[in-house]
C-alpha cells in the first residue's frame, strides 16, 4: 500500500509539473523580461538579508473594495468577507502586478482570546500557481467562528494580479536573474506593508504559506517582528539550492538564471537573501510548524527535515506529494487546527456549528 500510495502521488507531482511547466510558465512562448534591476536597487546583488529587503515598507494603506467580492461564492455565517488593495512600495512596470490585492475575512465573532481591541488573524499566502481561493475559504470556515480573522494576500505577478496576455505565477519566473531578486523583494515587502498595517489597527498576526508562500512566510520571520506563529505547508527553504534539487516547474527558473553572467560561486553569494537556512528567525522555534510532503517531487523534503531541526521547530509529516499536500483538504485542516490550538482556543460544538455555509 504504501508503494502504490507513493506512486500514485509522484506520478501526480510529475505529470502536473509538466502541465504547469508547459501550459503557464511558457504559455505563449512569452520572452523573458530582461530586467537591470541590480543596478537601480541598492542591496539587491549584496547578498546580506537586511540590505536586500530595504528599506522598510510604511503601513499598507487598504482601500476595502466590498463590490470586488463576487456574489456567487461561498458565503459565511461567522464573517464578513471583502476585498481589498494598496499600493505595492515596489515598482515593476507592470501596473496590474503593483496594486497588491488581497482578501479579508472579518470574523463577526466576539474574540475568546484577546480583548475587543485586539483581534487574532491569520495572513495566509498561496503557492506559485494561484488559482483561486479554496485553501483559504477553507482555512476561514473553521477559524471565523472563533474569533479569528483570516486574511489572504496575492503574491507578485499571481491570481489577481497577473498582467494581460499572462498566466498567474508566469513572471514570477518569467526573466533574468535581476527581475527574478526583484519580483521576491517585492513579495516580501508587499507582505511586511500589510501586516505593518493590521498591527497598527491591533492585530495580532500569525503566518500560513503554502509553497512558494510558505517561503515568504518564513522569509517573513527572519525580519518582522512581533509575530505569533508561522505555519509553512512544504516550503523551499533554499531558492538557491532549488536550482538543482527542485523538480520539472523549476526549469523556468533556470531559464532566466542562464541569461546571468555570473559564476556559481557569485549567484551563491547573491542568493543568499532567499536561503532561509542561513539566517535566524525572531521567533521561537516553538512558534514555527514545517509540514513535509513525503513524496514531493517539486521541492526538497530533506532540506525541510534540516530546517526544522536547525531551528528547533515543530515537523509533520505527509504522506503525500506537493500536489495533494498544497491543494488539497487535508493539510490545511490540519493547519487549522494547529492554529486554534496555538491560540488555546477550546473548540465547542456551539461555535463549530456555524462553520456550515449559510
Amino acid at each position: 500500500m504504501p508503494m502504490i500510495r507513493k506512486l500514485w502521488s509522484t506520478c501526480l507531482d510529475e505529470i502536473t509539473g509538466f502541465y504547469l511547466l508547459h501550459w503557464f510558465f511558457y504559455h505563449k512562448k512569452q520572452p523573458l523580461i530582461i530586467s537591470d534591476a541590480g543596478q537601480e536597487t541598492p542591496g539587491l546583488f549584496s547578498g546580506d538579508l537586511h540590505s536586500f529587503f530595504s528599506p522598510v515598507p510604511d503601513p499598507a494603506n487598504l482601500d476595502y473594495q466590498s463590490d470586488l467580492y463576487p456574489a456567487s461564492e461561498t458565503r459565511f455565517a461567522a464573517a464578513e468577507v471583502k476585498d481589498f488593495q494598496f499600493q505595492s512600495p515596489i515598482q515593476t512596470g507592470f501596473p496590474e502586478n503593483d496594486l497588491v490585492k488581497g482578501r479579508h475575512w472579518k470574523s463577526t465573532i466576539p474574540s475568546t482570546v484577546t480583548n475587543s481591541e485586539t483581534r487574532c488573524t491569520v495572513v495566509a499566502i498561496d503557492g506559485i500557481v494561484q488559482l483561486g481561493v479554496r485553501s483559504f475559504n477553507s482555512l476561514a470556515q473553521r477559524l471565523t467562528p472563533y474569533g479569528i480573522d483570516v486574511v489572504m494576500l496575492d503574491s507578485p505577478f499571481n491570481y489577481r494580479r497577473t498582467p494581460p496576455g499572462y498566466r498567474p505565477g508566469q513572471l514570477i519566473a518569467g526573466g533574468n536573474l535581476d527581475h527574478q531578486l526583484f519580483v521576491a523583494r517585492q513579495g516580501l515587502l508587499d507582505l511586511w506593508s500589510l501586516i505593518l498595517h493590521l498591527q497598527s489597527q491591533g492585530h495580532q498576526i500569525g503566518l500560513m504559506g503554502i509553497s512558494h508562500g510558505a517561503w515568504l512566510t518564513l522569509t517573513a520571520s527572519l525580519l518582522i517582528e512581533q509575530l505569533q506563529f508561522v505555519m509553512a505547508i512544504t516550503p523551499p527553504v533554499d531558492l538557491f539550492h532549488i536550482l538543482d534539487e527542485g523538480g520539472t516547474v523549476v526549469n523556468a527558473i533556470r531559464r532566466g538564471i542562464r541569461e546571468s553572467d555570473f559564476s556559481e560561486q557569485q549567484l551563491e553569494q547573491i542568493c543568499q537573501p532567499l536561503r532561509v537556512p542561513l539566517w535566524k528567525p525572531r521567533l521561537p522555534g516553538s512558534a514555527i510548524h514545517l509540514h513535509v510532503a513525503n513524496y514531493d517531487r517539486f521541492v526538497p523534503s530533506f532540506r525541510i527535515e534540516a530546517l526544522a531541526e536547525q531551528w528547533n521547530t515543530k515537523l509533520t509529516h505527509h504522506a503525500l506529494g506537493h500536489i495533494e499536500a498544497t491543494t488539497g483538504p487535508k493539510v490545511v485542516a490540519q493547519v487549522a487546527e494547529e492554529i486554534l490550538h496555538f491560540w488555546k482556543i477550546p473548540v465547542d460544538s456551539i461555535a463549530a456549528s456555524t462553520v456550515n455555509n449559510t
